[in-house]
């Protein structure tokens, strides 16, 4: 049965696999970003296929022409915050492993998480009543500060919740037997 020792859960591959997923999908979140300008300028079954990820992408983001970033004379999949919060959080996922074991649950202050916060708050909000607008830089700036702090928050999260989801089937297994 997995126990916890403080903040580290005892099995480590179930905290490995958590990290990796995590990792990979925030990769593949990333390549996709790039892919829809790439294959909308390739043209034919690309073109479609480019059209599918930016339905995909306008789930989750405005894509506003005037406010992202261009690769082949196309748009990327999402706006320049937006493409810079998803690397933000590929490359704080990436540095996870160098500040903490794979198999912690404790988080950081949330200190962190709400300047981080705040700051892309303020950027939004002083661009919406017209006092500062903001620009490529600052929207990429925030975007990218809120992204690199989350998987820190993120990742001991979804070692903890599938850490107990592991416990609680293993405990109605062994109940069963």
């Amino acid at each position: 049965m997995i126990k916890f020792q403080g903040s580290l859960v005892d099995d480590h591959n179930l905290s490995k696999k958590v990290y990796f997923t995590f990792f990979t999908f925030s990769l593949i979140w990333l390549l996709l970003i790039f892919l829809a300008p790439l294959f909308a300028s390739l043209g034919g079954m690309f073109e479609k296929i480019s059209s599918y990820i930016y339905i995909f992408f306008s789930k989750v983001c405005h894509q506003n022409e005037d406010r992202s970033f261009h690769l082949f004379e196309h748009m990327l999949g999402v706006c320049s915050r937006c493409v810079w919060i998803y690397v933000g959080i590929f490359i704080g996922t990436s540095f996870y492993p160098l500040k903490y074991r794979l198999n912690n649950t404790n988080l950081p202050s949330l200190v962190y998480l709400f300047v981080a916060a705040i700051i892309l708050l303020l950027d939004v909000m002083l661009d919406a009543i017209g006092i500062l607008p903001n620009t490529f830089f600052s929207r990429s700036a925030t975007g990218f500060l809120i992204g690199f702090v989350l998987p820190f928050y993120i990742i001991p999260g979804y070692v903890k919740f599938f850490d107990e989801v592991h416990s609680f089937v293993r405990s109605k297994l062994s109940y069963r037997e």
